[in-house]
């Protein structure tokens, strides 16, 4: 848990470095387009940004550190370990927990993975009108696709199994707003965000 809580504390920097940015681009395209502002539906989208901007943080941004005197890039130029056998994490899982009792392994490596993409199945079709499951499996395929190809020159490690559990995440998260759909509080607040 540890693990999970350290990602989440490492990813907070990114996010808030990004906001001045965003905020000011955010102003800027608003202005040019001369739009009714929505501050409901920027502060969701922010969130959405933000949790972009996470994500990539703990996944592909180079790691950086700051030492004595200079920054540098951390595993710089060093493949990490590729799997390419899908359900290799299921088999890896259970001989941590049975042998090693390592149940870390299967909360990071499994459930991390499938968590790390229930706001893609939530937030998208929250911001945008007439998103179906299919389009939030493809984004969410997509989008996991990509962070395993940029993890491949990093030493993080890439790892098909990554890919099919990020989609279930997307999956779970969908359905999740789904169900919340039926509250007719939260309806009324998505049709206060969405936009075609």
């Amino acid at each position: 848990m540890n693990t999970i809580i350290g990602y989440i504390i490492n990813s907070v920097p990114y996010m808030f470095l990004f906001v001045p940015f965003y905020i000011v681009t955010r102003l800027i395209i608003l202005k040019k387009n001369k739009t009714a502002k929505n501050w409901l539906r920027e502060i969701v989208l922010l969130i959405f940004v933000m949790y972009c901007v996470g994500v990539a943080s703990q996944t592909f941004i180079p790691k950086i550190e700051f030492g004595n005197t200079k920054l540098f890039l951390v595993n710089q130029n060093v493949f990490g370990e590729i799997n390419l056998i899908p359900g290799k994490v299921l088999v890896d899982s259970y001989y941590e927990v049975i042998y090693n009792y390592n149940y870390l392994y299967f909360i990071v490596n499994v459930i991390g993975n499938i968590i790390l993409f229930v706001p893609i199945g939530f937030l998208i079709p929250t911001l945008w009108k007439n998103v179906s499951l299919k389009h939030i499996l493809v984004i969410a395929l997509s989008m996991s696709l990509c962070i395993e190809l940029l993890q491949l020159p990093q030493a993080r490690g890439t790892d098909i199994d990554d890919l099919w559990l990020n989609v279930i995440g997307a999956f779970i998260g969908y359905w999740a707003y789904i169900l919340l759909t039926k509250n007719q509080k939260f309806k009324k607040f998505i049709n206060r965000v969405v936009i075609e």
